[in-house]
């Protein structure tokens, strides 16, 4: 790994979806929108760990290309030397299909005013995806 004064010039990216897609990557930056906001990574980072629930990366490769990728629940580890991030899904822009998910987040609706007042976990697990949903909505626009 190429270094300028003690620190790296360059990091890994590692990403992982539960629907196979893999990137494997040496890069020199990497932009994240995470559950706590926006996030700007280069080597040498301090070692955190956040939350995705629908985001766009960013990354520009040692080449100097650059690609965006939209994250969808998942979460990203970050180390000196590496990026790990593991998610449900990874989407090119454009892709998502806004009617598919138009209609995934009308039958959470749907499930969620069936529910009763004393079923308080399901609730607020059918209230977070979505959420979800509607933020991976907004960035697909």
């Amino acid at each position: 790994m190429a270094t300028v004064k003690g620190i790296p010039a360059e990091m890994d990216l590692l990403i992982a979806s539960s629907t196979g897609e893999h990137i494997e990557a040496k890069v020199k930056e990497v932009y994240i929108e995470t559950d706590d906001g926006d996030l700007g990574v280069l080597p040498g980072h301090q070692p955190e760990f956040y939350s995705v629930g629908a985001g766009f990366v960013r990354f520009k490769d040692v080449e100097g290309n650059e690609v965006t990728k939209i994250l969808f629940k998942g979460f990203i580890q970050i180390e000196p030397d590496i990026v790990r991030i593991g998610v449900e899904d990874l989407y090119e822009p454009g892709e998502i299909n806004v009617e598919e998910v138009g209609k995934e987040i009308a039958e959470l609706k749907e499930k969620l005013s069936s529910l009763s007042e004393e079923e308080e976990e399901a609730r607020r697990r059918l209230e977070s995806e979505i959420e979800k949903r509607e933020s991976l909505l907004r960035r697909a626009r």
